[in-house]
């Protein structure tokens, strides 16, 4: 599509603004940018589309600096007024703008810490600095408040700094810079950062849970070591995302602490995870209802199987209205000796090629036990999590009528 026609379609969707911008100096900038996307960038060599690049960054840096400008002067006008949700700056930008209610805090925030930074805002004005390390600046800023160090000098080192480094070494150069100079300043930056701390598990209308959470510099390293120690040790047939082993290590991790036993009793027992299941669940019956897990979540006959396959289970009887008739003893799917066994048997996950210690891995089944498969070590192997759940597309055999479970490599 040529320059022209998406021009038009543009002021199609976005009609002109008031009758002012058709005015200088606006209309300048208009009719700038309006010849450089007509020439476009095609036949330019790389050197000139670098430069070009290098030019367009600054000059967006510069409207960046003026644009901050005029918001921290739309934000003290509306503070200095009568109170009026109408022309609340954070709102004007979350529904004018469409921004978050979060990034127009933030803009907000940075726009009135930069307009008493005059060289900051010059640097950035003159497009020397970006938008982030504005930010690492005007946040240390505020922080050298709490400190001995002399403000104006900090501003001038961070500004130096700057040129040379992203805004996350920048952020570190401050942290290394405060300490130094001040240990009690740093010590305190510290367990304020550590009062920041949270982590939310929160479960969705679908059933399935939402993680999300900060943690402090040492927290967070901790799980991510933790995390990182689960993951080297991945099948070559792995085909999971990183986000996604990632999170099956947090579970991993998470059922690890609860096979251990080591958590406090809670009502007479051990923390563990509960299963819910009619018997026709575990043998796939057609029309079997769904298993049901702790605080809600129903799962398919499938998942089902593979938790029960080593698990402690309790048959209990009840009516037609689900009232409890009967309550047996908890017996193991996989007692401990046989479990001691099969470890010492196998060694590592049973899928050629895959090196998983058996202490990462779990029993199945080959025949399982709700269709009669005996519990014994002839009927039992070692699989990792990942292959483990392979192992249990078992609802294809009852579609197709063939009546046998996947076999086991």
């Amino acid at each position: 599509m040529g320059s022209i026609a998406l021009k038009e379609m543009v002021e199609a969707i976005f009609p002109p603004g008031p009758d002012a911008y058709c005015c200088p100096p606006f209309i300048n900038a208009h009719s700038a940018l309006d010849q450089l996307d007509f020439d476009g960038p095609k036949g330019l060599c790389k050197n000139i589309l670098r430069d070009d690049l290098a030019w367009l960054s600054r000059l967006l840096r510069g409207v960046e600096a003026v644009s901050a400008r005029w918001l921290a002067e739309l934000d003290r006008q509306e503070h200095e007024g009568p109170p009026d949700r109408s022309s609340n700056c954070s709102l004007w930008l979350q529904e004018e703008l469409h921004l978050t209610s979060n990034a127009a805090y933030s803009q907000i925030r940075i726009a009135r810490l930069l307009e008493q930074q005059a060289r900051t805002y010059a640097a950035l004005r003159q497009g020397k600095i970006n938008w982030q390390q504005v930010s690492v600046i005007c946040r240390a800023m505020e922080e050298v408040t709490k400190t001995r160090l002399n403000p104006a000098e900090v501003e001038l080192d961070l500004l130096d700094a700057a040129r040379s480094m992203d805004a996350l070494n920048l952020l570190r150069f401050w942290q290394q810079m405060r300490y130094q100079a001040d240990q009690e300043a740093g010590l305190e930056a510290e367990e304020e950062q550590h009062r920041r701390r949270w982590l939310r598990l929160s479960q969705t209308w679908k059933g399935s849970y939402r993680l999300e959470g900060e943690l402090d510099p040492e927290g967070g390293t901790t799980l991510k070591t933790a995390l990182q120690g689960l993951m080297k040790t991945q099948p070559k047939d792995d085909k999971r995302t990183p986000d996604q082993g990632r999170a099956d290590a947090a579970v991993e991790m998470a059922r690890c602490c609860l096979e251990a036993g080591a958590l406090p009793e809670q009502g007479g027992e051990k923390p563990h995870l509960m299963l819910i299941s009619e018997l026709s669940t575990l043998r796939l019956e057609p029309g079997s209802r769904l298993a049901e897990l702790d605080w809600g979540p129903l799962v398919t006959g499938e998942s089902a199987r593979r938790i029960a396959c080593d698990a402690a289970i309790t048959p209990v009887i009840v009516d037609s209205d689900g009232e409890v008739l009967y309550v047996g003893n908890s017996s193991r799917s996989l007692p401990t000796r046989l479990h001691k066994a099969l470890k010492l048997r196998d060694r590592h996950c049973q899928t050629p090629g895959c090196p998983m210690p058996a202490d990462r891995c779990q029993a199945h089944h080959i025949r399982h036990w709700a269709d009669g498969g005996p519990t014994e070590l002839s009927n039992i192997k070692l699989y990792c999590t990942y292959h483990h759940t392979l192992l249990h597309p078992e609802n294809a055999r009852y579609r197709t009528g063939a009546g046998i479970q996947q076999q086991a490599p």
